[in-house]
């Protein structure tokens, strides 16, 4: 099992930005205990890559994600909470191209293929806090129909989350 040095320093910068992103929009918000749990957890998750224990993401990715949708119920900036959030799905995507590149026994150009999933997590990351900055700025009425749909989206995305947890913890127990 070979691992990327580059990789992993990727990853866990991904996750120090994430962390320190929710860490301090709870102290700012004068939420200091609080601001203990993502650093915690982004402690816990940075030192699973480092060592290669493939368990941590799973219990700090939901861990992160939680403390990022509830940040704003406890008065911190909510594009603060929203670059917490993406942050963290940044890392969990480099942390999972990471295990699944060293699970392949050869790559053919596995430099090109960092890059190509590195730019494109760029762009999405990028598009994605410029459509929430905006969705932030923007106020619109939705009515009791589109409360509906974007419940129903809720917990579609919420399934499917679920989903993948079990699929990373199986990912666990056959390692």
């Amino acid at each position: 099992m070979r691992t990327s040095r580059f990789g992993n320093m990727l990853t866990v910068g991904a996750i120090g930005l994430a962390a320190a992103c929710l860490a301090g929009g709870l102290i700012a918000a004068g939420e200091a205990l609080f601001a203990l749990a993502p650093a915690a957890l982004g402690g816990m998750w940075a030192a699973g890559v480092i060592l290669q224990r493939r368990w941590t993401r799973v219990v700090a990715l939901p861990g992160m994600i939680f403390v990022a949708a509830g940040a704003p119920f406890v008065q911190v900036a909510p594009f603060v909470a929203l670059a917490g959030l993406v942050a963290t799905l940044v890392a969990w995507n480099l942390d999972d191209l990471e295990q699944r590149l060293t699970q392949v026994a050869c790559v053919i150009d596995e430099r090109g293929v960092r890059r190509i999933r590195t730019v494109w997590l760029l762009v999405v990351a990028g598009a994605s806090l410029g459509i929430g900055g905006v969705a932030l700025a923007v106020r619109f009425e939705i009515g009791i129909t589109g409360a509906l749909i974007l419940g129903a989206l809720a917990i579609l995305g919420l399934s499917r989350m679920m989903a993948l947890l079990r699929r990373m913890n199986e990912d666990v127990h056959q390692s």
